[in-house]
Parts: C-alpha cells; structure tokens; sequence
C-alpha cells in the first residue's frame, strides 16, 4: 500500500513540474514578444503588428519574418509553421522586399520593408487592374491585407497582381520602387 501511494504522490510531483515548466508552451504566453521569441535561439525584434488580423512582422537580423499569432484569454501563441522568412538586397540604392502570401486563413497580405534608414512616410502598391493602395508604415516596414479583387488568387499567383510598389518620403518624393516584372 505504501508503495502505491509513493508511487502515485512521484506521479502527481512530476506532473505538476511538467505544468510548470511546459506553461507557456500549453497555454500561451504573457506578452506577444514572448510568444515571437519562443521560436526562436537568436534575439528577434517585432517590427510591425496587425492586431485586427493577429498578424505580425519581426527581424532576426536582417532576415524578416511573417507569422499568425493568436491570442486567448490575454496570452500569445505564435504558430511556427506559419512564419515565412525573407530578406532582400541591392546594388541600386537601398532593398526594398515585398512579399503577397496568404496568411492566418483570413485572406491574402502584402507584406514588406525598405532596409533604409531613410524614414518612410507611406507605402504606394499598385496592382495590374488599375487599384491603388496607400498604406502608414511603421518603422519602414507594412502589413497590408490585399483588395477584394485578389482575395481569391492563388498562392503561385499573388506576386503577379502587383505592379508597382513605391517607398514614399514626407516629401512626397519615392525613395525606393519595386516592380515584380
């Protein structure tokens, strides 16, 4: 009968640890810079969130990363097969990336950034039937859902609704282009 309950009290003591330190993993963490960090060895920094679509944009070195995050009863889960990481480079004035992926089965986003330190005061996209999109970066970096038009575009096919995509200063004067053709 000892042994039973010896037995039985290891069991409940090594659960109870297991809960301890599995906490965050099963149920989430305080803060979504935790919840980003989580995944990851090296420091990462969030760059850019979209709170209405639990989207958000983060820079491990100069490789940025896109990922859906969900959060529940006030703590953050980052799913790391949603992340996809890009970075780009140029020899003509600063990179400028620009990605279209469907994300979070909530539609297709453009995102992107200019590797500048020239500040950024709107992002212009134009896609190939003619719309226009003005988007506020923040720290020269966007997250944009894409109009209704290309919602229902395939994966292999997004890249090639955008025309032109321009990295604008407050003088209104275009600091970077990207042109996918």
């Amino acid at each position: 009968m000892k042994k039973i309950i010896w037995i039985s009290i290891s069991l409940l003591l090594l659960l109870i640890l297991a809960v301890i330190f599995l906490w965050n993993r099963i149920f989430g963490y305080p803060t979504l810079d935790q919840a980003v960090q989580s995944n990851w060895k090296t420091a990462v920094k969030i760059v850019n969130t979209d709170q209405e679509n639990e989207l958000v944009l983060y820079l491990d070195e100069t490789q940025y990363v896109f990922a859906a995050y969900e959060q529940k009863y006030s703590r953050f889960h980052v799913d790391a097969d949603t992340e996809s990481g890009w970075s780009a480079s140029s020899d003509l004035g600063p990179a400028f990336l620009v990605v279209a992926e469907p994300k979070n089965n909530k539609g297709n986003f453009m995102w992107g950034a200019l590797y500048s330190d020239i500040p950024i005061a709107k992002i212009r996209i134009e896609y190939i039937h003619g719309e226009t999109q003005e988007v506020k970066p923040k720290n020269n970096t966007f997250i944009v859902k894409m109009p209704l038009t290309y919602q229902k575009v395939d994966h292999l096919g997004l890249m090639e609704t955008i025309s032109n995509v321009h990295a604008i200063d407050a003088g209104n004067k275009v600091i970077q282009s990207w042109n996918p053709h």
